[in-house]
């Protein structure tokens, strides 16, 4: 009797069951159609965004050009630009490219405004030198726009970063060379205001004047040497002639007179006469009383003259000693003689002269030397302090001129290796992973609801075999 309800039972749940298994198959089938039906419609109608990418790569290292004269010669390279390595520099350049500047500056080339241009993507690749840009646009031809105005704008900012440290650096420059100029043209002054004060213009102005010295020394010892053979050779001359230099230059101012030469002549011509008619005629005969009065009158006539040439009384013995004879009669031995006698004298005075001319000199110079040899540490101080002020200058302005020069120190050139490319395929929305996201949804819809009416499937298997128990 209790049979049959129970198949009834089963039958009711049986259908139950398949009317379960329906309605899981509905909803998966909905979520599954949902589920594509998105898909679809992304990959379909919705916006699309192309991302143009390209690459930069920066300088392994900068060499520095040291000029010197003419010549230019490469040195070794510096440390790394930034005072660190090459990540230094591209996380500093990664960040100029995403600054409000560049990306302003990017979407004024195009027409459009910062938010409209968007903000790029830069990656650096790890142990390289490259610099990774990309930049997502309504249509390739866009992305590839943004992509180059991005590239220009990124070097126009460089550009600018470059000419404002320069300035800055000029401004350093000027400020560190005034210094030092200041500090050499000090020294410089100093030394040429010595100069003037001391009379002392370098060493070898001390140099020039011991050579001098020396020089006027030697002078000195060949003129005493002159003198002693000229004072050897008076006193030969007065030897033999038993006349001094004076005797001698009073018998040429005798010979060298025209009217005591014709007075003595005339003396000569009476005094023959005299002896002459003294020969024939008595001491008082008229003739001869006329020839003695001549002979007296032409001595006085010759005395009064020799002694108003010579300065002194002169008598007839005296002249003489210095008679030469007359100059109509040409130089005769004892001319010459004399004329030694002179000669020799007015040398011997003239070289005394120059002896103690030669000692004044000296005794000058030596006083000159020894107050410029005094002077000369002052000088040599001097000296050495515009050499070490002039060696501050050069090195600083040659290190001035480097620091200068090297406009790339802080930001080094970049060179575009792969320029920005046109895309082909949409970067959103992609459509591989769209499937395959939509694909692996699918399969968690399934498998989710596949679970749940397993689970209760089983439940009421279990119920309905306690039922039969029963």
């Amino acid at each position: 009797m209790n049979e049959f309800p129970q198949l009834s039972q089963s039958a009711s749940l049986s259908a139950v069951d398949r009317g379960r298994g329906l309605r899981y198959l509905a909803i998966a089938a909905a979520l599954n159609a949902a589920v594509w039906g998105l898909a679809l419609y992304l990959v379909k109608d919705s916006p699309r965004l192309y991302t143009s990418l390209y690459s930069i790569v920066l300088p392994e290292q900068i060499s520095r050009a040291k000029e010197s004269g003419s010549d230019r010669t490469v040195t070794e390279p510096p440390p790394a630009p930034m005072d660190g390595t090459r990540e230094t520099v591209k996380a500093s350049y990664k960040l100029i490219a995403t600054t409000d500047e560049v990306r302003r500056s990017a979407a004024n080339k195009l027409g459009m405004t910062p938010s409209q241009f968007g903000f790029p993507s830069v990656e650096g690749g790890k142990g390289t030198a490259l610099i990774n840009f990309g930049i997502a646009g309504s249509t390739p031809e866009e992305a590839q726009k943004k992509a180059q105005a991005l590239y220009e704008a990124f070097q126009e900012r460089l550009i600018q970063l470059r000419l404002q440290q320069s300035a800055e650096v000029d401004a350093g420059f000027e400020s560190s060379l005034g210094v030092v100029r200041k500090k050499l043209e000090t020294a410089q002054l100093r030394l040429s205001d010595y100069k003037v004060r001391s009379g002392l213009a370098s060493n070898e102005q001390i140099d020039q004047l011991a050579n001098n010295i020396e020089a006027l020394r030697r002078q000195r010892v060949e003129a005493l040497a002159q003198q002693r053979d000229a004072v050897t050779r008076s006193q030969q001359l007065a030897s033999r002639l038993n006349l001094s230099s004076q005797m001698a230059t009073e018998a040429f101012t005798l010979r060298a007179d025209p009217l005591f030469q014709e007075y003595l002549r005339a003396y000569s011509e009476a005094t023959a006469r005299l002896a002459d008619v003294s020969a024939k005629f008595g001491a008082k005969h008229p003739v001869v009383v006329q020839a003695t009065t001549s002979q007296a009158t032409a001595e006085g006539a010759l005395q009064s003259r020799g002694q108003m040439l010579l300065g002194h009384p002169t008598d007839l013995s005296t002249i003489a000693r210095l008679n030469t004879g007359s100059s109509a009669q040409g130089s005769t031995p004892r001319d010459l003689l004399f004329k030694d006698v002179v000669t020799n004298d007015v040398d011997q005075r003239g070289l005394v002269a120059r002896v103690q001319e030669l000692d004044r000199q000296l005794e000058q110079l030596e006083q000159r030397l020894s107050v410029l040899s005094q002077r000369s540490s002052t000088l040599d101080a001097l000296n050495r302090d515009v050499q070490i002020a002039q060696a501050i200058f050069s090195s600083t302005l040659a290190g001035l001129q480097v620091d200068k020069g090297d406009i790339f120190g802080s930001y080094p050139p970049v060179q575009l290796i792969a320029e920005p490319n046109l895309p082909t395929t949409a970067t959103i929305p992609r459509r591989q992973p769209l499937f395959i996201a939509a694909s692996l949804l699918s399969l968690l819809i399934v498998a989710g609801l596949l679970v749940a009416w397993l689970r209760q499937t089983s439940s009421v298997t279990k119920w309905r075999w306690s039922g039969f128990k029963q």
